[in-house]
């Protein structure tokens, strides 16, 4: 019997505000579904923890989307390991990876840097993958989805915590194995959250995860998120009632506003750590009552390690 591969690492990439402590209770506040949708989608930590027979996970972020296209390819998903796993970790081999990745933002001429329906249709790319996924997991940790992510030094480590930066990397790129086996039930749609919202129509047994950029942080993205987003988002979701919602957010008044416990809402608590490892509220919140009553926040029985 073959052993399922291991996955070492908690996200596909290392995004900036992802989901490092609440994944695993996402997807059990989703339920058992049909069709899922996940919107925001990021580093994908949600993925493995949704019990779904289909699902779509949708990004904006174009490098993402050809990555994840190309990790839930077998036989690309092959050729890409081929690739990185014969790579030293180095900054000369990070620097080369981040300027073949922003060459093709310029050039806005291959695949997905195209036309929107280039966005749809583009063949998956998989020297593209492999030089994004080079510059997430050697460049310093949490910047994926963030301004100037392709611009970040080496990643090193000061301290005794966290391991070893070079350690980090093979992870990576063992856990491309595991990965390949999570992604290949989903399709990775590359538009706006809000183009996919107004395309869905009522289903049974149907799901959305949304994990949008939190308040006073939507500037930090490449692709920014104000206030009135958050509304517009607000609204889209009272539509779409019929289905399982499942949101994170951080903590705050605008988010209490949109979504208010009166109007049946539940909230469910819990903290992180922020960029600068100072504590911060985050909060689960979904449009009916609590399937994990009884769970423990910030439990690591309930949430396994992060990384």
């Amino acid at each position: 019997m073959t052993q399922d591969p291991e996955m070492k690492i908690r996200a596909l990439a290392p995004w900036f505000g992802g989901n490092r402590t609440f994944a695993r209770r996402a997807g059990a506040e989703l339920g058992r579904l049909g069709w899922c949708g996940v919107l925001f989608a990021g580093g994908m930590p949600e993925l493995p923890e949704i019990n779904t027979s289909a699902g779509v996970a949708v990004d904006k972020h174009r490098h993402l989307i050809n990555l994840a296209r190309v990790v839930s390819d077998d036989r690309l998903l092959l050729q890409l390991i081929r690739r990185v796993e014969r790579l030293l970790f180095h900054e000369d081999v990070l620097a080369e990876a981040q300027r073949r990745c922003l060459d093709r933002e310029h050039a806005k001429t291959c695949g997905l840097f195209g036309s929107n329906d280039a966005a749809t249709d583009a063949e998956p790319d998989v020297s593209w993958a492999a030089d994004y996924y080079t510059a997430c997991w050697m460049g310093r940790g949490g910047y994926a989805g963030r301004g100037g992510e392709l611009t970040q030094s080496i990643a090193v480590r000061y301290t005794a915590s966290g391991g070893s930066s070079a350690k980090r990397w093979r992870s990576a790129v063992e856990s491309l194995p595991a990965w390949g086996k999570v992604l290949e039930r989903w399709q990775f749609v590359c538009d706006d959250a809000f183009d996919v919202l107004g395309r869905l129509k009522p289903q049974e047994k149907a799901g959305l995860y949304l994990d949008p950029p939190w308040v006073g942080a939507g500037d930090e993205y490449t692709f920014r998120f104000g206030r009135d987003d958050h509304a517009r988002l607000a609204r889209h979701l009272r539509r779409l009632s019929m289905y399982r919602i499942v949101l994170r957010y951080g903590d705050d008044p605008l988010i209490r506003a949109l979504y208010p416990e009166s109007e049946g809402w539940t909230w469910i608590e819990s903290t992180t750590r922020d960029q600068r490892n100072g504590e911060v509220n985050e909060v689960l919140i979904v449009n009916g009552p609590s399937l994990t009553e009884g769970w423990t926040n910030n439990s690591a029985a309930n949430e396994g390690a992060s990384k």
